[in-house]
């Protein structure tokens, strides 16, 4: 039974959340340099994705990676405290060889104490409708 995304969405945007880098600080190369995929774990902290996914009117059992990229103004350090803000820039729909699918487009932009924004991570969920 196809489903129907809540479009109402577009433009939420999600409580603020803190990550503070820890990774790397215990080794003995205590200011190793995160690699610029290390902002997905920030994902995990922001929150309860099954809320999230309830409100758009899907569970996790229709829902599939779709691409993901990363912009980094500065190198990740252990240490480094974050504040991270969430939003959903898209909800669009496209149809693939399987059928309909519904594509939801997030953002995550991370700035450092001074505010300064030290990176944004943008991906797509993919939701076969």
């Amino acid at each position: 039974m196809p489903i129907q995304l809540n479009k109402a969405l577009i433009g939420r945007e999600f409580a603020p959340f803190v990550v503070t880098i820890r990774v790397g600080q215990a080794s003995e190369w205590g200011d190793i340099i995160a690699p610029p995929t290390f902002m997905t774990t920030f994902r995990e902290a922001g929150g309860d994705g099954a809320d999230f996914l309830r409100e758009l009117g899907t569970d996790i059992s229709r829902l599939l990676h779709g691409e993901q990229e990363f912009e980094l103004h500065r190198p990740l350090k252990p240490g480094d405290t974050l504040l991270c803000r969430s939003r959903i820039l898209d909800i669009y729909e496209k149809t693939g060889r399987s059928g309909p699918m519904g594509m939801v487009v997030r953002e995550t932009v991370a700035a450092d104490k001074t505010g300064e924004v030290v990176g944004t991570m943008r991906h797509i969920t993919v939701v076969r409708l």
